[in-house]
């Protein structure tokens, strides 16, 4: 049976976006998988690597901010500007590959990070402004599956590249195909029919803001603990346990697999399952601190993969439920600047715990805690105490979090104008002085 959303066909919809990331699986395992593989291998470490990372993610983080506050932009000549950044953002990987000059990288990695923040946006829009919470449900459990299982394919031709390919030119070759594979993706995007989406609605007030509060902050803290592993874990693979680098590929290849059936199996299963992969997620950094063999990391990844499917794809779903308060563009929108800050918040812990895997594991183990505490407390779906409790929980953490926020502001307010009465006072009490003894020359005269 085939249905129709305004005069969009689902199914030829789901069909596109199915091959969309189908291609996007292979070209991302051959250019953001091997990335931070691609910098330890030029000689840059866990420091460089933060300041890399956070520089293009506070970019990317900035522009998703304006989005959120100027939301028209993405619901206007949908189609256009989607391919467009789609586009973009596959083709800038080739400059960081042509030489290992760090302002070429810098500037091309930041480019690739603006631009996905506006594919992120604009594929959460198509997605949550076109299907129903089952529909989303749906289609979001084959996009991760069928994106894990195309990035297993190109995990394998990285893996086999890296290994057998000459140094001097294994990452050109990798990245430039990739690119190029994920041109086709770009070409699905062409495909679909988006005018359902010029002019979408845009709700100006935010219904139940203290349940987008608490998703949301328990989404950033398990996305913080998720992005500081991935800084530092293919860094202390090869330089503390002293792994290959294809190795490291590996590291990749193993969360890919397990993702695959992870995808298939979250799609379907009720909220309150999550709290398995919620439990879990604590498991993988306190496994991979504790267990100093290279190949045994290969199935913490595995368990890693399965994990935080299950626990990305709840934060996922919940939106999805919430589209009725939020409106589709505000909910895509708050999925980018989520994405975009918990990266941003991550990297100042590379940069200042450079070195230090213990600090840094710790670290990581720490912030994942803070995220199940934040779900099992104020997150209804999921709490382990009664709802009505996690609700309140839910309005507790959000007044006093707005409460705080308005004093800081106030304070800070204060503050500059205080500072601002001061230096006028110094200026005048200055100016007063130097007519005083201008005066007093031109008397002297």
């Amino acid at each position: 049976m085939t249905f129709m959303v305004g005069e969009v066909n689902v199914r030829v919809f789901k069909t596109l976006m199915v091959l969309e990331i189908l291609f996007a699986g292979i070209y991302l395992a051959l250019t953001r998988g091997l990335f931070i593989v691609y910098l330890v291998s030029v000689g840059f470490g866990v420091g460089f690597i933060s300041v890399i990372v956070l520089i293009s993610t506070f970019a990317s983080t900035v522009v998703s901010l304006v989005l959120y506050r100027f939301p028209s932009f993405i619901v206007r000549r949908v189609k256009l500007k989607y391919v467009i950044f789609h586009a973009g953002e596959r083709l800038l990987w080739i400059p960081m590959v042509l030489s290992p000059d760090p302002i070429l990288i810098i500037i091309s990695y930041a480019g690739v990070s603006i631009s996905s923040t506006f594919v992120g946006s604009f594929t959460n829009l198509v997605i949550y402004g076109t299907l129903d919470e089952e529909g989303v449900r749906d289609i979001t459990g084959k996009r991760s599956a069928v994106f894990n299982a195309t990035s297993i394919l190109g995990f394998v031709i990285a893996m086999g590249l890296v290994a057998i390919l000459p140094a001097d030119i294994k990452f050109l070759i990798t990245f430039s195909a990739g690119s190029l594979i994920g041109i086709l993706s770009t070409v699905m995007v062409a495909l679909l029919r988006l005018g359902h989406l010029e002019g979408a609605k845009i709700p100006k007030g935010v219904e139940r803001p203290e349940q987008l509060f608490s998703t949301s902050s328990f989404l950033i803290t398990l996305l913080i603990s998720g992005n500081l592993l991935g800084i530092f874990w293919v860094p202390y693979l090869m330089e503390v346990l002293k792994a290959p680098d294809y190795m490291a590929v590996g590291l990749n290849l193993a969360t890919t697999v397990s993702s695959i059936v992870a995808s298939m199996f979250w799609a379907k299963r009720p909220l309150k399952s999550f709290r398995a992969a919620l439990a879990l997620t604590t498991f993988t950094p306190v496994s991979a601190l504790l267990i100093p063999l290279p190949i045994a990391h290969l199935a913490i990844a595995a368990l890693n993969g399965a994990t935080y499917t299950g626990a990305n794809f709840l934060g996922n779903f919940l939106l999805a439920r919430y589209i009725q308060w939020y409106g589709a563009v505000r909910s895509s929108l708050v999925l980018a600047v989520i994405s975009n800050l918990s990266q941003l918040l991550a990297t100042p812990f590379g940069m200042f715990l450079e070195g230090n895997y213990f600090l840094l594991f710790s670290a990581t183990i720490g912030i994942i805690i803070l995220a199940n505490i934040l779900a099992f407390l104020t997150i209804p779906e999921v709490a382990f105490v009664p709802e009505e409790s996690a609700r309140t929980y839910s309005y507790i953490l959000y007044t006093n979090s707005v409460m705080g926020y308005s004093m800081a502001v106030e304070t800070t307010k204060e503050t500059i104008l205080l500072s601002l009465r001061l230096l006028t006072l110094g200026i005048t009490l200055l100016i007063l002085y130097i007519a005083y003894r201008f005066l007093l020359f031109l008397m002297m005269l």
